[in-house]
């Protein structure tokens, strides 16, 4: 995403709302909550990761009272080691900061031009839930009756699966008078529940939004009546975000769930703690994980259950350093096999991004970042008020369709049979009218002075597969990341179509009143389908959603890696509890199911069958 606020000292902004200084933990000094480093150590459950699903599992392990639990981070409190921009929603998009991600970059991707794309992942308490762009949607209800097909268990169909939705989340309706008058959303209160993740409208929307959504009425799509977050995507709406209301701040699994276990429970945490490596027993059972902190070794027992929570690249890692993947990819490599499973690293998917962009008459993002003196005034209305430009991050509204439903497309027939197997409310694209320029990549600068808008497309029933391994049997080494966006040809039509579709809001009367310039990139004279795949190509980004490299399936499936309660195939007491573990990317943004899935497990271990403790 484009650095768009870089010009203003951080300094300016001052954040209160932190509750570092508030942790209690039963009356016991702060010191009490954390780890001893280079001591070993023995617990009910170890989790590696505390981040979006990580720390939520941790919280309702402990929090259930019975249990000891750890959780392992090899990061720290984003607050402290990013400050400002992981913090303010309007910063968001400025973070680049080595101390909260990972760092890491794709192997060149020859269908991109050979690019390296890096690609952001939270190292950090909270994970990318700190890193995201706050965007608060759930899948439809034939997606979650697919998933529940797929891996043989219906408790994972939208009724099952909703309480657990409402488990982690808390809705706070928009304040009359704040928004826009022409920025009111539609939204059903009675999806949310009182959990820990705050999810609201933001404060404020930008003016070019409600023109983008008027021109998407006027193309012929639908507005979505009651949000993104009841079991239905198709059509257009304002979008609600991660971000706490009254503080206009991202809410984060760390705000949300570890804050609140560091007050209330015994939860342990250890942090700027890298797990190095699974323990197996000779019956292949998790006894614990090997850690190292600051080149400190040292190791963590589990007497019931290990369960990895380290996202979709390092919990592959970490299980196949241990012993647990492809067995060539480990045999190579020189590490004993434990347990070979094909499946672990592979099946890798993802959102690509790409867009058009167009110069407009009112206020963008572009205003900002090209006027201190606007910023300026942003960051003292934020800072008196939470309100303003800043409480909101880059995008406030989203379009979900069906593009293969088109006639004017011209979708071919072999596209339309490959997504047969879509459900009929799952979309094929996704359509993000956005507030920032977008040329030949994402993030380079507008070439002249004026306000500039864009939309943003997406592939959300991609078909192109690829895989995440490793270069040795040490974590320290970065993964090997292999999305191969766009190599199925499907995927390439669609996104050839999402090109056209957006050329189609973007000349109705309504966009040509506010966006008289016309397409600034790539340019109308860009016709061709050729062409505008090379566009595709040249410009394809992605929104961060990599998923189901340890996937969920039924035990026949030789590419699952885990069963429907999240356990490894071919092992004991190990569970892979995070994104993952999906067994196909769903539309709509992945945040709050993987909240939903933490939760769902975390039930499972305190209640399902065979519950601890029982």
């Amino acid at each position: 995403m484009a650095k768009m606020f870089s010009l203003i000292p951080l300094a300016l902004l001052s954040i209160s709302s932190c509750s570092l200084g508030q942790f209690i933990h039963n009356e016991l000094p702060i010191g009490s909550s954390f780890g001893l480093i280079g001591q070993n150590a023995t617990f009910d459950y170890v989790i590696v990761g505390a981040g979006t699903a990580g720390a939520a599992l941790a919280y309702r392990l402990a929090a259930d009272g019975r249990f000891s639990v750890a959780v392992i981070e090899a990061g720290s409190f984003y607050e402290l080691d990013s400050g400002n921009t992981t913090v303010v929603p309007g910063l968001a998009v400025t973070s680049n900061n080595s101390l909260i991600d990972w760092g890491f970059q794709t192997t060149a991707q020859e269908t991109l031009a050979n690019r390296n794309q890096p690609y952001t992942r939270g190292k950090c308490l909270g994970g990318s839930s700190a890193r995201n762009q706050m965007v608060y949607q759930r899948p439809t209800i034939g997606t979650l009756q697919k998933w529940a097909d797929d891996v043989g268990d219906q408790s994972w169909i939208w009724n099952n699966t909703l309480k657990y939705y409402k488990k982690s989340s808390t809705f706070t309706p928009p304040i009359p008078g704040v928004r826009l008058a022409n920025s009111t959303p539609s939204y059903d209160t009675s999806v949310f529940g009182d959990g820990p993740v705050q999810v609201s409208y933001p404060k404020y929307a930008s003016p070019i939004t409600s023109w983008q959504l008027k021109a998407l009425l006027e193309a012929g799509d639908p507005p979505r009546v009651g949000g993104f977050e009841s079991g239905s995507l198709l059509g257009h709406a304002y979008m609600p975000s991660s971000i706490d209301q009254k503080t206009a701040t991202r809410s984060s699994s760390q705000t949300g769930y570890l804050d609140l276990a560091l007050r209330t429970t015994q939860l342990t945490v250890y942090t700027h703690t890298l797990a190095k490596k699974l323990i197996f027993s000779a019956n292949k059972t998790a006894t614990g994980v090997q850690v190292e902190n600051n080149g400190v070794p040292f190791t963590i027992n589990a007497d019931k259950e290990v369960i990895v929570s380290a996202g979709s690249f390092q919990s592959a890692q970490l299980l196949m350093v241990s012993g647990i993947g492809p067995a060539e990819t480990l045999t190579n490599l020189s590490i004993p096999v434990v347990k070979n499973l094909p499946g672990v690293g592979n099946n890798l998917q993802d959102n690509p991004l790409f867009g058009i962009s167009y110069a407009v008459n009112t206020e963008t993002s572009v205003t900002y970042s090209n006027n201190p003196a606007k910023m300026a005034e942003a960051v003292a209305e934020y800072n008196k008020n939470r309100s303003g430009f800043l409480s909101s991050a880059s995008a406030d509204s989203f379009s979900f369709m069906k593009l293969v439903d088109m006639p004017d497309l011209n979708i071919s027939s072999r596209a339309k049979q490959d997504l047969a197997w879509v459900p009929a409310d799952w979309p094929d694209a996704q359509i993000a009218p956005t507030t920032y320029y977008i040329g030949k990549s994402f993030g380079v600068p507008p070439p002249d002075k004026k306000n500039y808008a864009a939309f943003i497309a997406s592939i959300t029933a991609p078909l192109s597969r690829r895989s995440v391994s490793i270069r040795s049997s040490d974590m320290a080494d970065k993964p090997l990341i292999d999305p191969q966006w766009m190599t199925n040809t499907t995927d390439q039509e669609l996104a050839v179509a999402a090109i056209r579709r957006m050329r189609q809001i973007l000349n109705t009367s309504v966009m040509k009143e506010i966006a008289p310039y016309g397409e600034a990139f790539p340019g109308a004279n860009v016709t061709s389908y050729e062409d505008l795949l090379n566009v595709v190509r040249m410009q394809t980004g992605t929104f961060y959603h990599a998923c189901c490299t340890n996937k969920m399936g039924k035990a026949d499936d030789g590419m699952a890696v885990v069963d429907s309660r999240s356990r490894v195939y071919g092992v004991h007491n190990l569970r892979v509890a995070d994104i993952s573990a999906f067994p196909f990317l769903p539309p709509g943004q992945p945040q709050a199911t993987v909240y939903m899935l933490a939760e769902k497990i975390a039930d499972d271990i305190l209640h399902g069958e065979g519950a601890a403790g029982s």
